[in-house]
């Protein structure tokens, strides 16, 4: 059950339903639900596949190959290059100094790109979900400036010379952004108290 709850936690399931809200508030069909979902859990296992955190079981390479390669036969749009690019370069980022300074651009760039796809995915959409997926990952590299900066990582925060635990930040900028897809998928509002309450459930999983 430990090993289990290892690997479950790794696939940062408060992420994914905040994902899914986004999806589903971009009109995404059902065959493009499960192959967005497959690139976004082939992204996440190959990122821990490259980063090899203390505490996190390892995971073989086809575990990320496998959806990865489903979630682009599903999605078939010219989209999933950029995307597995991108994520490609944000998996280096605490290998490469450069990619560390510039990871949320990259992680808003790779959202972007795996919205492209759907039909609700306007010039507007883009670029909101560009700037709160850019901001919220900054929020992320903020609650990790203690970590990142004992293991020599690059991020901005690290670069401004703040080092300190910040746990809550990223979890409220989650539930933000949660409340913005809810609103523009039009969904009633204890769809988002559903949401944030399976955020709060998930969140500790995830070993850190």
């Amino acid at each position: 059950m430990e090993r289990a709850l290892n690997y479950l936690g790794q696939l940062r399931i408060y992420s994914y339903v905040d994902l899914v809200l986004l999806f589903l508030s971009l009109d995404a069909q059902p065959r493009q639900l499960l192959g967005l979902s497959c690139l976004w859990f082939g992204f996440l296992i190959h990122l821990e596949w490259q980063h090899r955190d203390v505490g996190r079981l390892h995971w073989p390479w086809p575990a990320w190959a496998v959806p990865s390669i489903a979630g682009t036969v599903l999605v078939a749009d010219p989209a999933c290059v950029p995307f597995l690019a991108l994520a490609a370069g944000y998996s280096l980022k605490k290998r490469i100094p450069m990619l560390a300074a510039i990871s949320p651009l990259l992680n808003g760039g790779l959202k972007i790109a795996l919205i492209a796809p759907l039909a609700g995915a306007d010039a507007e959409a883009v670029l909101l979900v560009f700037v709160l997926m850019t901001m919220r990952n900054l929020l992320g590299d903020v609650r990790d400036a203690a970590k990142d900066a004992r293991e020599g990582v690059a991020s901005i925060p690290v670069r401004m010379r703040y080092k300190k635990h910040t746990p809550l930040v990223y979890p409220v900028g989650l539930a933000a952004t949660s409340a913005v897809w809810v609103a523009l998928a039009g969904l009633p509002w204890w769809t988002w108290l559903c949401v944030v309450a399976v955020q709060a459930l998930t969140y500790r999983l995830t070993p850190r």
